[in-house]
């Protein structure tokens, strides 16, 4: 399916040839790695659209818990994740900027974000801890709630079948 905006105008835009300045991939860090096939689908749209992406490598933190709980392998994990972001990144000649917030609330954290970055697309697979398949977007309410509010446009890539 081909989406084509319409200028104000009323002829279709050259908008998506052009469009998509900032791109937001917002990735739980409860996830054991970087999603890549997320990655290379906002790299590819990124590099066709002379794109930014930003990784927002989110952590939620349980009511329980201060916000600022030492959570020692964190800050390793979240640099993994960029480092792996970049070098997907780099393969397209597009630029990453990773920020790691902390939150209660993912949904809120992302729509948030993506209202600060002015983002043009938010790329979402199933935000929990597992991205098992299509049916885990459809059972993410974080996923569902960002889609619902965004008021940019989403786009959900669902994990690659196992093998």
């Amino acid at each position: 399916m081909a989406i084509s905006p319409i200028r104000s105008n009323g002829r279709p835009a050259d908008a998506v040839a052009a469009g998509f300045r900032s791109i937001l991939l917002p990735v739980n860090t409860a996830l054991p790695e970087l999603p890549t096939d997320m990655m290379n689908v906002a790299a590819r749209l990124a590099a066709e659209r002379r794109s930014s992406i930003v990784l927002m490598a989110f952590t939620e933190v349980p009511l329980w818990e201060e916000m600022d709980v030492d959570m020692p392998s964190l800050d390793g994990h979240v640099q993994e994740m960029a480092a792996e972001a970049r070098a997907i990144a780099v393969r397209y000649g597009v630029g990453v900027h990773v920020t790691a917030p902390r939150t209660r609330v993912a949904a809120e954290q992302i729509l948030q974000e993506a209202r600060r970055r002015k983002a043009e697309l938010i790329v979402l697979g199933a935000t929990g801890r597992v991205r098992a398949d299509f049916r885990a977007v459809l059972d993410d309410s974080t996923a569902r709630r960002v889609s619902e509010e965004a008021g940019v446009r989403t786009m959900f890539v669902h994990a690659p079948a196992a093998a």
